[in-house]
């Protein structure tokens, strides 16, 4: 009997490592399996860093001055933006005196470009599912980037969401209508994306939004909202204290986009906010500019236990300070040294497009 049963045994319990192996592999190959690109360019060996530094400066219409944009260290102004509506561009009489207030206050030899201002989630949401306002707004966009001489549109599509495919394909084939429709006029369109789209798993496909756009423009702030805790605008390193840094970020995007064709935009301010003992914030931070800050605190404080100091990791300051009722703060800015440090780290990535948010800020 036992002749018979041991043998049955192994042959049970081939059988069912055999199931088990086959269901694995079938497993494996149903997985997306994602292949990097070929090109050598994604992903460097090594960085080059002789190319030239090129720097662009961001103009929102609220901070136009009375007199001309001082341009001689940027090689393109960004006008910050024409705003889209459910009828097209929203182009009325005061919108219009902005943007040419824009071109009058700067030179004439100066490259500029249009921002497409797409910030408002909920109206992103009913454009995308439109396509006859989409083809209408990249229309209007174009004609007004024509008739007032701007070289490109920048394409701000900002949305929070759930990431679900259906809403990240809208995203791609809104921007290759409007790629396409640009390279018919000869404008060249760049596309701004959060800094942390890989880090919050955000509705963009990164790879075909590169393909169908001259540049990717990265808006390396904010890492830590408003409405959240204290923390840096985006730290240098520190990624295990910070959740991420800008050695992620980068590794991120270069999977996807080579260096040359991404410009790093650096916002120049900073967030105020009210914390409990334990630092935790209990309401929403308040955006403060480099320049109110270098007032308010940096060139003198006025307010009790007012201390600042520059973290090592984040390479951005940090203060702390006591108001007059007696609520306790902190406030973390970058400023021109932090951006000094990233930008030499940036370089060593082969990134040498640069661009600051925003004019008047510092």
């Amino acid at each position: 009997m036992k002749k018979i049963i041991i043998p049955l045994l192994i042959i049970i319990l081939i059988v069912f490592a055999f199931m088990a192996l086959r269901n694995k592999i079938t497993n494996d190959l149903s997985q997306t399996i994602i292949i990097p690109s070929q090109s050598p360019t994604l992903v460097p060996t090594m960085a080059d860093t002789s190319r030239r530094i090129t720097k662009s400066l961001f103009v929102p219409y609220w901070t136009l001055p009375d007199d001309e944009i001082e341009s001689d260290q940027y090689n393109e102004l960004i006008y910050f933006g024409i705003k889209p509506s459910d009828q097209g561009i929203d182009y009325s009489a005061k919108e219009k005196d902005l943007l040419e207030d824009f071109v009058s206050s700067s030179p004439a030899d100066s490259v500029k470009l249009l921002t497409l201002q797409m910030t408002n989630t909920q109206q992103n949401s009913q454009i995308l599912k439109n396509k006859n306002l989409q083809q209408k707004i990249i229309d209007e966009s174009i004609s007004i980037a024509g008739e007032n001489n701007f070289q490109g549109i920048v394409l701000d599509l900002e949305i929070s969401a759930i990431p679900f495919d259906s809403l990240t394909q809208q995203i791609s084939d809104f921007t290759k209508s409007l790629y396409k429709s640009s390279k018919d006029k000869n404008l060249k369109l760049y596309i701004a994306l959060y800094g942390d789209v890989f880090y919050r798993a955000r509705p963009y496909d990164v790879k075909t939004l590169a393909q169908n756009s001259d540049a990717v423009m990265i808006m390396a702030y904010d890492l830590h909202k408003a409405n959240g805790n204290p923390g840096p605008n985006f730290p240098l390193s520190g990624h295990d204290k910070y959740g991420y840094d800008y050695n992620s970020m980068t590794d991120d995007f270069l999977k996807f986009i080579p260096p040359e064709k991404i410009t790093v935009i650096f916002g120049v301010f900073g967030y105020d906010w009210k914390v409990t003992e334990k630092d935790q914030s209990n309401s929403t931070a308040t955006a403060l500019t480099l320049s109110q800050i270098d007032q308010k605190f940096i060139n003198s404080c006025m307010f009790s236990k007012c201390s600042s100091s520059r973290d090592k990791d984040s390479a951005e300051t940090q203060i702390r300070y006591t108001d007059e009722e007696g609520e306790n703060h902190i406030i973390w800015f970058e400023d021109l040294e932090s951006i000094k440090l990233k930008q030499h780290f940036l370089r060593q990535k082969g990134i040498t497009s640069f661009s600051y948010w925003a004019n008047t800020y510092f």
